[in-house]
């Protein structure tokens, strides 16, 4: 009788370690910048989420979606490099940006055209987060958001190694709230 309790604990304390992740992952790193874009279509949807931080390092997912689906999930991550982080941090730290407040919206269960961009920047203790459905909400923050635009470009378009990493469940998409595109 005495085995059980310690055979439960074992198993308990194995499927905890399957839950939580290897020791690198479970490190609390601070989050800088968490970013995520959908491109939604008919078909299918092309999913993009990075979490940079504050360590300078990022992990970086790029999915294409079906029908709620992955059809094709690649993981990158590594360290950017000191241009990278000096540009980005510029960018984000610019007036422009900082004084940026964007109002939430309800999305609708149908979008045309949708487009959405997510984005949090970590602000002394919280997050100035922002989310546009598609390119017209967009459209009014323009000139504030075009430098990081130009950087998420430029850095979704670097070549970079797959990781043998795990999802990182903040790049989910949330199955609460589909995104659908006519």
């Amino acid at each position: 009788m005495s085995r059980l309790p310690a055979y439960f604990c074992a198993l308990l304390m194995l499927a905890l370690s399957e839950f939580v992740g290897s020791p690198e992952a479970a490190t609390n790193r601070d989050i800088f910048l968490f970013m995520s874009e959908i491109q939604a279509g008919s078909l299918q949807s092309q999913q993009y989420c990075a979490l940079v931080f504050e360590d300078h390092r990022f992990h970086y997912e790029k999915a294409s979606r079906r029908h709620g689906r992955d059809l094709d999930h690649k993981i990158y991550e590594g360290e950017l490099s000191e241009a990278d982080w000096n540009t980005l941090s510029a960018v984000l730290n610019a007036n422009e940006f900082r004084d940026l407040k964007v109002s939430g919206a309800v999305p609708p269960l149908v979008m045309q055209e949708a487009h959405i961009f997510t984005i949090s920047v970590a602000r002394q203790g919280k997050f100035q987060s922002m989310e546009f459905l598609d390119n017209k909400s967009r459209k009014p923050y323009e000139s504030q958001l075009k430098p990081l635009l130009q950087w998420w470009k430029s850095f979704r378009g670097e070549h970079m190694p797959e990781s043998g990493e795990a999802t990182d469940p903040r790049c989910s998409p949330d199955n609460a709230h589909g995104v659908y595109s006519q």
